[in-house]
């Protein structure tokens, strides 16, 4: 299926993209270059899937900061004995088995840190913190960023613009772009870092009267070496639905 982007989407699509987390949901095409160069990662947003940052942690020795107050160990343990009841369905119970004990094997590791704090919002609730915050605590200016937070993201693009000599990379899945296209545009051209490649999630729908889809990642790199042809999809993107058919991304001149 056809989905179609704005020119201010243009773009030089990094020579070494490299997928980093899981097939399909949860993965996502980052430059080499920018790994090489990291020394720490912050995700934001993990939900029940941390592969990206435990995959990227394995290409590169570094320190990882994740941030999603919505989970915790207790959250996961309560799952699991609640599945331990659901009979009638043991593989729900083997899945929240293998997250729970993937988390604790994750997270305990000295490198690894989960701070259970929503960043983006500035205000006096105890979970809640700026991106400023966070680099705050950090003492490298070779940070790669993820942002997956269900459209918490445009709460703090200023900062991260402010902040763009501290990042190698950043990686960002954009919610709701049919109602925050102007956000995104102004991101593009005043964010120093090189675009280097997009990808639309399939889990969510295209406008019909544009082709705009609803959902996009967006990869930026300040390292990577780019060229001018471009392929989209990747040949290593994934649908994030593997149900669903896969959308070819097209951008107008």
């Amino acid at each position: 299926m056809k989905a179609y982007l704005p020119s201010f989407f243009s773009f030089k699509q990094a020579q070494d993209l490299v997928r980093i987390g899981r097939k399909h949901d949860g993965g996502y095409l980052v430059s080499q270059s920018d790994i090489d160069q990291t020394q720490t990662l912050i995700g934001l947003g993990i939900k029940n899937d941390w592969s990206f940052e435990e995959d990227f942690s394995r290409q590169k020795k570094v320190s990882v900061v994740a941030y999603d107050a919505s989970i915790s160990e207790k959250y996961f343990f309560r799952k699991l004995i609640k599945s331990a009841f659901r009979v009638d369905n043991l593989k729900i119970f083997i899945y929240w088995l293998k997250v729970f004990v993937g988390y604790k094997k994750f997270f305990s590791q000295s490198s690894v840190s989960h701070i259970q704090k929503f960043v983006g919002l500035n205000s006096s609730s105890k979970l809640h913190c700026t991106l400023s915050d966070t680099l705050q605590t950090i003492d490298s200016k070779k940070i790669f960023l993820k942002i997956d937070i269900e459209g918490s993201e445009y709460r703090f693009l200023n900062e991260i613009v402010s902040n763009e000599d501290k990042f190698t990379g950043v990686v960002i899945e954009f919610h709701d772009c049919d109602i925050h296209l102007d956000k995104i545009k102004s991101f593009i051209n005043n964010f120093k870092l090189n675009l280097v490649h997009i990808h639309a999630n399939n889990n969510s729908p295209i406008r019909l009267d544009d082709g705009l889809p609803l959902v996009l990642e967006l990869t930026f790199s300040k390292n990577a070496m780019t060229a001018d042809d471009i392929s989209l999809p990747h040949e290593l993107d994934m649908p994030n639905n593997k149900k669903l058919s896969e959308y070819e991304l097209l951008i107008s001149d």
